[in-house]
């Protein structure tokens, strides 16, 4: 089928949304009918949020991904540059390295967007989005409560393989190239997309950490043309947080790290983060123009 492939790239983008909506409508329906077969239980235990969750990427953001792409006369394995693994294992290691690089400098900006606090005239809008969190917070301190093996693995493959194929399917692989497309400039599509990536979370005292995740997973892409390799590093990411809260969550060092206050020397680290990030990006920028066509694939 290919019913978009003479559609405009605005049209694409507001079918990809349309499809996000009916997929997100869809994973609700099917939840509730499989949590009545459990008395309504399911999503309070573990496993019932990771089922959920997973069912959720499928249907909201793979599915929508997949369809768009197919509908507009295109292959998935070309379009999101995956059928060339030997050269994202090449760019990998270096991307790997890019990622610890820049965890100083997101662990600054988090630590500034949960100083957010909004003016007196905003704050029904500030109980909204702290409701929001609290919510979002519960829900994630319920999924990582597992303390056998199976809940460590079943984490790792719900949090960590579901959610970075399927996001990095929907936002780097299909929505990103059509922003580049509408706006011919990579950097604005790669900011547009990390911007989307993080309001659609809907956790507004983690938003700007996920901006710069999703400008770092953009980058990737844009200088590789391989989907791989954000999808790894979009794992590792994910694995990082399961594993320490699963290993370390009542580790008094680990805690202490994951609050850190805001001091000149964390400044400072976190500036020196930023700028060894650039320059790793430089070279994996260059590493990958030597590898890769460098037009982008729409």
């Amino acid at each position: 089928m290919k019913a978009f492939e003479t559609s405009s790239t605005q049209s694409k983008i507001i079918y990809l949304f349309i499809f996000c909506l009916a997929g997100l409508f869809l994973a609700g329906s099917l939840v509730a009918i499989i949590n009545g077969f459990y008395d309504n239980q399911l999503m309070l235990s573990p496993w019932g949020i990771r089922v959920s969750s997973g069912i959720q990427m499928v249907l909201m953001f793979f599915m929508p991904a997949v369809t768009l792409i197919v509908w507009s006369g295109k292959k998935p394995i070309s379009y999101l540059g995956l059928q060339n693994v030997k050269r994202a294992i090449d760019l990998s290691l270096l991307a790997v390295v890019i990622l610890f690089a820049s965890m100083p400098f997101i662990s600054l900006i988090t630590q500034l967007n949960q100083q957010l606090i909004l003016p007196e005239r905003l704050s029904g809008l500030e109980t909204w989005m702290q409701n929001l969190e609290r919510n979002a917070q519960e829900t994630t301190n319920l999924l990582l409560s597992g303390t056998s093996i199976w809940d460590y693995l079943g984490n790792l493959l719900f949090v960590g393989v579901f959610a970075a194929v399927a996001e990095e399917f929907f936002f780097r692989g299909v929505m990103q190239q059509l922003l580049v497309k509408l706006f011919k400039n990579k950097h604005v599509g790669v900011w547009m997309a990390a911007f989307i990536f993080s309001l659609m979370h809907l956790q507004f005292y983690g938003f700007l950490p996920r901006v710069i995740l999703g400008v770092l997973l953009g980058y990737l892409f844009v200088y590789s043309n391989n989907l791989w390799i954000p999808i790894l590093i979009h794992f590792l990411n994910n694995a990082l947080v399961v594993t320490f809260n699963f290993f370390f969550k009542e580790n008094a060092t680990y805690q202490y790290i994951e609050n850190l206050p805001i001091t000149y020397d964390f400044i400072i680290v976190g500036l020196i983060s930023l700028g060894l990030s650039v320059y790793l990006f430089r070279l994996y920028q260059t590493k990958a123009y030597n590898k890769v066509d460098k037009r982008i694939i729409y």
